[in-house]
């Protein structure tokens, strides 16, 4: 499995949250606290938007906590809202186009999980993506699929019913070839103004996912605001974290968070 972590709010270093904090994304790459994979070590990636409609994207095979690059380009780039993710392949293989974030347009998405037994209905999953999402295909991950898959249901119009239809295409998939493997994810996507976060299984065990209000050692978040959604809290203070439960979805906009049953 995977770490990630989304940010949005007031414009702040890359750096305050990737690498300066106890339990940073950077930290989780080498010592996850609450997944089966401790280490992350197969490549990561960052996208950031700034003053253009699509995101910066910066990705590579090297282990997060490894990279120089990633060091001092999180010192020097500021955000106002960016994503985060250090992978733990669970079979495809270590290749930059394999990294999250994924983008399309002014979208960016990244997963935590995976498609059950992916290399055996592989192909099945992708005759459901049209040509038209497909021409961007260009790794072998099943969360790349699943994105293509959720844009050609409909996600840039509405991305809970883009998201929603895709999980339910695949878990039908699943479900009818009897597979053993489960569907288990959490997700991220953005179009640069909101986030919006999933956390689902097909046997109710899917990766953690937490929302909160870290220190980003830079203007402090006004009350009531939430600017962080990630896989694991970023420190101790557990009044500032709160568990997204199973089966639900995030919508984040303009500091403040709802959280919602998801319909599957």
């Amino acid at each position: 499995m995977c770490r990630w972590m989304a940010y949005a709010g007031d414009e702040v270093y890359l750096e305050n949250l990737l690498f300066l904090q106890k339990n940073s994304l950077i930290s989780q790459s080498l010592k996850a606290t609450r997944s089966n994979f401790v280490t992350n070590g197969d490549g990561f990636g960052v996208a950031w938007y700034g003053e253009r409609d699509s995101p910066g994207l910066f990705k590579d095979t090297l282990p997060a906590w490894n990279d120089e690059n990633l060091r001092d380009l999180c010192k020097h780039v500021k955000s106002k809202l960016f994503f985060a993710h250090v992978r733990a392949t669970t079979g495809t293989s270590v290749s930059r186009m394999n990294c999250h974030p994924y983008a399309f347009e002014n979208w960016s998405f990244m997963h935590n999980g995976h498609i059950g037994d992916w290399q055996i209905h592989r192909r099945e999953i992708e005759s459901h993506i049209s040509k038209e999402f497909y021409n961007h295909r260009q790794g072998t991950t099943d969360s790349e699929a699943l994105f293509l898959l959720a844009l050609t249901l409909g996600l840039t119009d509405d991305p809970i019913k883009g998201m929603t239809l895709a999980l339910k295409k695949v878990g039908e998939i699943l479900e009818r070839h009897e597979s053993a493997d489960p569907l288990r994810l959490t997700a991220a996507l953005s179009d640069g103004k909101s986030i919006w976060a999933f956390r689902h299984s097909t046997d109710n065990n899917s990766p953690s996912l937490f929302y909160g209000t870290p220190d980003t050692h830079e203007i402090p978040l006004k009350a009531g605001h939430v600017s962080t959604i990630a896989s694991e809290p970023f420190d101790d203070h557990l009044d500032h974290w709160v568990e997204v439960q199973e089966s639900s979805y995030i919508i984040w906009k303009e500091g403040q968070v709802s959280v919602n049953v998801l319909p599957i």
